[in-house]
């Protein structure tokens, strides 16, 4: 079996080994020639590798030799990250030490030990790779540039034919949309266009092309048609011959491209065209752009149809919106299979087979060509037992001819560049069907050292985030809405293609959900999942990641286990003994480590000692309450999550020398009152924030009533480009009469110190304790401030008399301002030019009592400016007159709740000129006694509510004309439910017509 080739581990240590660090660490262990030669050998290997991943395929002995390479790879990699770690551990621990301490440490016998256990681990692995090197010439392996990878797919050559034998199901409605897209949505003078087919290999992308390309309407339509398997590498000059060949079905030699093109002008002749490219793998725009400009481009609605697995290759073409092909329904699956696996009406005759059958349907999740490929193995087979052995296999990759799935799947991964193919076989590690979100598999392929960026100053996050798009875009995964947890995009892999890097990956990666007894030796990434003990030959694996949850066996034992795993990268562990957690402590190599759900209240002081941790994650740590000590030595933290961790009451002081922390999504400002000294020393304040500025994403900050001036000077967010939503809660200080003034002018300086970068997209303000805004927030200039600002929500303010000048935001297009009993107007300014709200698209307001208008220009309410999008609003506890006046600001509304505004009794005629409204509700408005006639008008009013409206007696007789709408509910209504009861309300003919009537 051919073995998964190492190059990103290859590539990553080459580029290691070229470093400066490296280089000081060889002058100081040293080991310099001992480590250049490693280089030498390794760059001598690494030239073969693509050869070597072919030969294997037909070779055991080059496959046993790639095995040898791989366990020697593996070893350097540890080897030079043991170097990196001892000198990242000498460099820190440096920073508390005088002169002579150092120099102790350079002549003590801890170092000139470890210096010869060093020496003699890099001779033994250099020998190793000098034995691996020394059998390239046995095997008359080529080297080979990696950017040069021809990929041979001529066993799929494709023709325009349907297969006689080949039972097309599900693709009428496909068929027919494509041939409105080629036919009757284009115009007889547009220029060659193109429509692109997406969907994962399996799904019948080429026999839908083929449906299309032989139906009799597109034949009438298209005076030449032409087909063309692009399969190989996308060489402009042999595609064109392909064209011509197919367009006049003569052998065109060995013609010139200059050639090709007047041929091919020739034989078209002015004729409008349809082309259809099949299978295109092609992700080069400037080849395409060769190819697109040799056509022929005549204005007679010549179409292009091309077919290909991935959407970048789309668009490429200049497609953003090609047509996905989906997986057939379950019936539409279940005709298919049984068309193959029985004889016409078989399938009564044997109903237990039948029921097998439909269940084995359901695990090909509706792609055809496994469906085929089971189908035609089951075929003439009527004992059960066939049957149950296919349905109880879960390797659905391996079953029948592997050329019927594994090699179309296995096409795709083969077709991968170099540096996604060990990153889409990791993904083994997750179990079938797990959510997979793409933050944290970033994280993992880091942690790994998979993901290489091009030059020094290229985020990793960002390449890694490249990495993903480039395997979702060719359908790797499949994209999910979760709806129980809000944490980032999430994903799905098809259970066909974790079957195939399972398949690749053999035992490297391995997932076990049961007791085992024993595991494979040269595993790498393990799973365990409710396993009640750890298998007997765990221990000193040389395991990089270990997935760990609801393990309930023996603690000693895996506190061993653990312990033994010193070279690991990655862990996700549900343990929640300290003294399991002690254990991670010797494991230098972290990179990764996830505690999330655990019940532990503090961690081990000596985690700190783990240098080259990139994400900690301790989500949902409800007993947490204590920081480690030394937090600051974490220098290499990029990621801490600490969401759900409701008991941790502070941050711990240094967390600002973590500077390269990117998710910081929590901070906590501590209290110090009530705390010994030593206790106290351990809080950080508001400033350790000042320094981040790689944060990204979302921060909420909570418990800024304990924050002083002292500790926030400066600007705090200046430098946080990347930082896209704030939330800041202040919460309550427990405030006197006789400290509530400076705790006001506190509140204030505080929130000077918070202006935040101008890319900022939210802000969340609540319990914001100061009696103004601060000065950043109220100049005529916010706009040139915040111009990036999409959200606004505001709550519990008890003081503010005067907000800012939001009106001036250009991007703001949600604003919420929730009790904010105080304030009385907007500040504006009645000089300026700007827009007012230019892009509001929802407004709520709900229980300021004292609001007057918006502003202070020189209007009254009824003249307020018009809101050109604004299509949801929401008005709740605020004053008649406000009411009335923002009801008519804009024409584009399409949602309307009204709600607990005491003196209304009527809402107004100009409500006829919100054409565009769908949702009205109408709450707990006690003094409401009419609806004006004009409600007819609501002509898009889909839905009306009508709660708590005591004296509401009846309906307008407008109501008969609401032919769109389907739903009417009264509650709690005694008069208007009386109006409307079926059959006997007086209103209820003018009702009658609403399919959909609720009264409570």
């Amino acid at each position: 079996m051919a073995e998964q080739i190492p190059y990103g581990i290859t590539q990553n240590l080459l580029t290691i080994l070229g470093s400066n660090l490296v280089h000081e660490i060889g002058l100081i262990y040293g080991v310099r020639g001992e480590l250049r030669k490693l280089e030498n050998t390794l760059s001598t290997v690494a030239a073969v590798l693509l050869d070597a991943e072919e030969q294997q395929e037909s070779s055991h002995a080059v496959a046993v030799w790639v095995r040898r390479l791989k366990d020697a790879v593996y070893d350097a990699d540890d080897l030079l990250d043991d170097f990196a770690t001892e000198e990242l551990r000498r460099k820190t621990d440096d920073r508390g030490r005088s002169a002579g301490q150092v120099s102790d440490f350079f002549s003590s016998s801890n170092h000139l030990a470890f210096r010869f256990k060093m020496g003699h681990r890099i001779k033994a692995i250099r020998e190793r790779l000098d034995d691996v090197a020394n059998d390239i010439s046995k095997f008359n392996f080529i080297p080979r540039v990696i950017s040069d990878v021809p990929v041979s797919k001529r066993w799929r050559e494709t023709c325009s034919l349907v297969e006689k034998s080949h039972k097309i199901v599900g693709r009428e409605e496909n068929k027919k949309g494509i041939i409105e897209l080629l036919i009757q949505s284009s115009s007889s003078q547009e220029n060659l266009s193109i429509v692109v087919i997406v969907g994962m290999g399996g799904l019948g992308k080429t026999t839908l092309a083929q449906l299309v390309y032989n139906d009799q309407e597109v034949a009438n339509y298209f005076g030449l048609k032409m087909w063309v398997c692009v399969s190989d590498d996308f060489d402009v000059g042999e595609l064109l011959k392909n064209t011509l060949r197919s367009a006049t079905n003569e052998d065109v030699g060995n013609l010139s491209l200059e050639e090709v093109q007047k041929h091919l002008h020739k034989n078209l002749n002015g004729e409008r065209y349809l082309l259809v490219l099949d299978d295109v793998w092609n992700e080069d725009k400037k080849k395409w752009g060769q190819f697109i400009t040799l056509l022929p481009e005549y204005e007679n609605g010549s179409k292009i149809l091309a077919t290909t697995r991935s959407t970048r290759v789309a668009s490429v073409m200049g497609i953003d919106s090609p047509y996905i092909v989906k997986g057939l329904k379950d019936d539409e699956s279940w005709e298919l299979f049984k068309s193959l696996a029985f004889k016409k009406g078989e399938e009564q005759m044997h109903p237990n087979l039948a029921v097998i059958g439909k269940e084995i349907v359901k695990m090909c999740k509706g792609v055809p060509l496994v469906i085929e490929a089971i189908g035609r193995i089951l075929y003439f087979k009527t004992q059960e037992s066939h049957w149950l052995s296919i349905k109880n296999n879960e390797n659905l990759v391996l079953l029948g001819d592997k050329n019927d799935i594994l090699s179309v799947l296995r096409l795709s991964y083969d077709n991968l560049p170099i540096h996604l193919k060990q990153c889409f076989v990791y993904c083994a590690l997750f179990p079938k069907d797990d959510i997979i979100r793409k933050k944290e598999l970033v994280q993992l392929w880091m942690a790994q050292g998979y993901i290489q960026p091009s030059h020094e100053d290229e985020c990793l996050e960002d390449v890694g985030d490249e990495y993903f798009e480039g395997l979702l875009t060719r359908s790797f995964f499949q994209e999910v809405e979760e709806k129980h947890v809000n944490r980032g995009h999430c994903y799905k892999m098809h259970d066909l293609i974790h079957d195939l890097a399972q398949s690749i990956a053999k035992s490297e990666v391995i997932i076990l959900t049961g007791d085992v007894k024993t595991i494979p030796k040269r595993i790498h990434h393990m799973s365990l999942f409710r396993p009640h003990q750890l298998p007997q030959d765990v221990m000193g694996k040389p395991i990089r990641t270990l997935f760990m949850e609801d393990y309930s066996g023996d603690h000693d034992k895996t506190k061993r286990f653990i312990s033994s795993l010193k070279y690991s990268r990655a862990m996700k562990v549900r343990c929640n003994y300290h003294t399991v957690l002690a254990s991670l402590v010797k494991l230098s190599h972290l990179r990764y480590l996830d505690l999330s759900y655990g019940y532990f209240e503090n961690l081990p002081n000596a985690i700190t000692t783990l240098k080259n941790v990139q994400t900690l994650k301790l989500v949902s740590c409800y007993n947490l309450t204590e920081w480690p000590r030394n937090m600051k030595k974490l220098i290499n933290l990029r990621h801490l999550e600490i969401d759900k961790c409701d008991r941790l009451s502070y941050m711990p002081r240094g967390l600002g020398e973590s500077t390269k922390l990117q998710t910081l999504p929590l901070f906590r400002v501590g209290s110090d009152s009530g705390r010994c000294r030593h206790r106290r020393m351990r809080i950080g304040g508001l400033n350790e924030l000042k320094f981040l500025n790689d944060l990204r994403g979302k921060l909420i900050i909570e418990g800024l009533a304990h924050a002083r001036s002292s500790e926030a000077e400066g600007a705090i967010f200046e430098g946080k480009q990347y930082l896209e939503c704030l939330r800041l809660y202040w919460g309550w200080g427990g405030s006197t009469e006789a400290t509530k003034e400076s705790e006001e002018e506190e509140a204030v300086s505080v929130m000077e110190s918070l202006q935040p970068h101008p890319n900022l997209k939210e802000l969340f303000l609540q319990e914001y304790g100061g009696v103004r805004f601060p000065n950043w927030m109220m100049i005529d200039g916010l706009d040139l401030l915040l111009p990036n600002l999409v959200r606004i929500e505001m709550r519990f303010f008890s003081r503010i008399r005067v907000l800012p000048p939001f009106g001036q935001l250009p991007s703001l297009q949600y604003l919420q301002l929730w009790t904010l009993p105080a304030a009385e107007y907007m500040q504006d300014y009645s000089l300026s030019a700007k827009p007012f709200f230019p892009s509001l698209k929802t407004l709520k307001i709900y229980n300021m009592p004292n609001l007057k208008g918006w502003g202070m220009r020189n209007v009254v309410v009824k003249q307020a400016p018009p809101y050109s999008y604004l299509e949801d609003l929401q008005l709740e506890l605020i004053r008649m007159e406000l009411c009335l006046s923002l009801i008519r600001v804009s024409s584009s509304l399409k949602s309307l709740e009204i709600a607990d505004v005491e003196d209304l009794i009527s809402l107004p005629e100009g409500l006829r000129h919100l054409s565009t409204l769908q949702t009205l509700s109408i709450m707990a408005c006690k003094n409401l006694a009419s609806l004006p006639d004009s409600i007819g008008r609501l002509t898009s009013l889909t839905e009306l509510k009508i709660h708590l409206c005591i004296r509401l007696t009846s309906l307008p007789k407008g109501m008969q004309s609401l032919r769109n709408l389907h739903t009417l509910e009264i509650y709690s209504c005694p008069y208007l439910s009386e109006s409307c009861r079926k059959g006997t309300g007086k209103d209820w003919p003018q009702i009658s017509h609403i399919p959909n009537i609720i009264i409570h």
